[in-house]
């Protein structure tokens, strides 16, 4: 499943240069309207090892907002608010919130926690564990249930995504290099290369990326390189370690084909 956020490829020119403006450290994504898929469910009945006749399931429609809450190494944590999620076969409407954990720097690890009312019931509460990451972040892809899938349960599969793109946006000055600051991530890495190698080789980013401006900086901005030959024009690439922002180089467009981040890493110029 490819990432949807957005990363913007700059480019400075040696004949014509636009400033960047003033530098938005303000700006934030938060809170962010997720969606659940069609193909998230609900399950109610009997798991193993307990064997019975009763298992009701049903699609699972609505959505929820994830709000940044701050850090508990190694995890992100985030605030899942105004959970709606209907189970229209079955008749069912939970609402509640919740909690989410979100490991980075190689814990790929996720944990959703939620209290939720059943039709105006008193809440309950529903709990992953610490499982595995399956879906590159913003994704989420998690289970979650009463009793750990143990014997007689109540369960949610869950495949959510947000509702808008979620744009790290980035921009270049004759010096500087600026992008949005986002609070839940915590560095950042910045490349910039050579826009006629990488015409020239068809898009290989290895041969392409000529330096590291930065390696897990925690603010923007950071100092540009050198003015290009008369002619030439670098290109400029940032990306989070972690956050809604990922921990790609990668614009997430859909007509964009393969990965630039290990043709990056694997150039000599790369961030350590």
């Amino acid at each position: 499943m490819r990432s949807i956020t957005t990363l913007t490829l700059a480019f400075i020119l040696a004949a014509s240069v636009a400033p960047a403006g003033a530098q938005s450290n303000g700006t934030s994504p938060f809170p962010i309207p997720y969606v659940l898929f069609p193909d998230s469910r609900y399950e109610e009945g009997c798991f193993a090892p307990c064997m019975c006749p009763i298992l009701l399931q049903d699609g699972t429609k609505g959505g929820f907002t994830l709000s940044f809450s701050g850090f508990q190494p190694p995890f992100i944590v985030y605030d899942v608010l105004d959970i709606n999620w209907s189970v229209p076969v079955l008749g069912k409407t939970f609402t509640g919130t919740g909690r989410y954990l979100i490991g980075w720097k190689g814990t790929a690890q996720q944990q959703l926690q939620a209290t939720l009312s059943e039709n105006g019931a008193p809440p309950e509460k529903f709990d992953s564990g610490l499982v595995p990451v399956t879906a590159p972040f913003p994704f989420i892809d998690i289970a979650i249930s009463m009793h750990g899938f143990f014997c007689y349960d109540r369960a949610f599969y869950l495949k959510a995504a947000p509702a808008r793109p979620v744009k790290l946006s980035l921009r270049v000055d004759p010096s500087d290099l600026f992008w949005d600051l986002f609070p839940d991530s915590p560095g950042y890495d910045a490349v910039f290369g050579s826009v006629s190698v990488l015409r020239g080789t068809g898009g290989d980013f290895t041969a392409a990326t000529s330096g590291c401006l930065g390696s897990d900086i925690a603010s923007s901005p950071v100092g540009g390189a050198s003015d290009p030959p008369l002619g030439e024009a670098f290109w400029y690439l940032v990306r989070a370690h972690g956050g809604v922002a990922g921990t790609t180089y990668d614009s997430g467009d859909p007509g964009k084909d393969g990965t630039c981040d290990a043709r990056i890493d694997a150039a000599q110029g790369a961030c350590p």
